[in-house]
């Protein structure tokens, strides 16, 4: 959305109507050339006489009042030659009545639009963003990318990063890693936060290139300095596991506390699991398993893995062999290896659940694919009972 800098000014030809601070300005009933109207707002209004009435140039828009229509950049709404037409953009979008009766109302996203027309970077990216996600507006991918492109052209961080994330997700677009890894690096260079996490998690994880742990970390920092949640939760990992700095559990909980501030789900579970374990602070299961909680229904499997075990031991919270059995259903479920292999336990040992061998082996199976090192030796001894 452009900004003005100058005073608002409702003027005619020789003739000043209003002036005044950049509020919103409003002109009484006026009548002129046959059309009776009024001005509500705006950054910029000045009025000028056109032939069968009178035509007022508001913020850029040019609104045309003749006897029998409303002209708004070219598109007409037709009205009675008697109404009173009242113009108001007080409240930062366009709305035009006729007698009481509304005949035009710009939307948000006509706002959007009419702004990244006129070059306005912020406003391409955010209306891109609408444009993908189909918030208040019709999906279209084409056209999104097309706007994103546009402002990262024009030297906008935030479009280039957000291009570069989409190429690296293969969401929208094909996946690209080697565009992603250009587009992130441009908006690093710029000190854009995400795309400073982007190029870390290109360099951490050996994508196009050997793993660099040591250059991963130092574009995490960059990024967590910036308070980016992922970028904290990253750098915690690292300072965790020592991967690229030195190991330093009690580095790697504050940023993960920080993360967990931000409600990023991993960083949280992290830090429910550094409580848990006393990584770094004092040990103190009962608020792990309430940090845990913030999480776990949000589908974060770490997190749900930890509230079974709480729960399951009696723990932290009271025990419950049932609920712990459903945690570990959920964090199975997503995909954590643990999980699936105590499900396989309680099933085989019929702790909590009924004794089902067939539900046992499936579990172990889903636990050894995912990578559970104790997992193939429980589905041998269930094989060769």
């Amino acid at each position: 959305m452009r900004l003005f800098a100058r005073i608002l000014l409702l003027s005619l030809p020789c003739v000043a109507l209003l002036a005044g601070p950049p509020a919103a300005q409003n002109s009484p009933s006026m009548t002129m050339n046959g059309v009776t109207f009024s001005v509500s707002g705006g950054q910029e209004q000045m009025l000028n006489p056109i032939a069968g009435g009178v035509e007022v140039v508001l913020d850029g828009r040019q609104i045309q009042l003749t006897g029998a229509q409303v002209i708004v950049d070219g598109t007409s709404y037709p009205t009675s030659s008697e109404a009173r037409i009242d113009i108001d953009a007080s409240a930062g979008l366009l709305r035009i009545s006729a007698d009481g009766r509304l005949i035009m109302e710009e939307t948000e996203i006509d706002k959007l639009a009419r702004a990244a027309e006129a070059g306005d970077t912020l406003a391409m990216n955010n209306l891109a963003i609408h444009l993908l996600t189909g918030a208040q507006t019709d999906v279209d991918v084409p056209r999104a990318i097309a706007l994103l492109e546009r402002a990262a052209g024009l030297g906008a961080a935030k479009s280039m990063r957000n291009l570069a994330l989409l190429y690296y997700e293969g969401t929208a677009v094909p996946a690209d890693l080697p565009r992603a890894r250009e587009l992130a690096q441009q908006a690093a260079d710029l000190g854009d936060g995400p795309g400073q996490r982007l190029v870390g998690i290109f360099l951490s994880d050996g994508l196009l290139q050997d793993p660099d742990p040591a250059a991963a970390a130092q574009w995490f920092a960059l990024a967590a300095a910036q308070g980016d949640a992922a970028a904290q939760n990253r750098l915690g990992e690292a300072y965790r596991d020592g991967l690229g700095v030195d190991a330093d559990l009690t580095r790697a909980a504050t940023l993960f506390r920080q993360a967990t501030t931000a409600r990023h789900q991993a960083g949280t579970c992290n830090y429910a699991q550094a409580l848990w374990d006393g990584a770094g602070l004092p040990m103190d299961r009962a608020a792990a398993y309430q940090t845990a909680l913030q999480q776990a229904q949000l589908g974060g499997r770490a997190c749900q893995y930890l509230l079974g075990r709480a729960t399951y031991d009696g723990d932290g919270t009271a025990q419950n062999r049932r609920t712990a059995a459903q945690w570990f259903w959920d964090a199975a479920n997503e995909g954590h290896a643990g999980a699936a292999r105590h499900l396989g336990e309680m099933y085989r040992d019929a702790d909590g659940l009924p004794h089902d061998l067939f539900q046992a082996r499936h579990w172990f199976e889903t636990a050894a694919r995912l990578g559970d090192p104790s997992a193939g030796n429980a589905l041998a001894e269930i094989s060769g009972d």
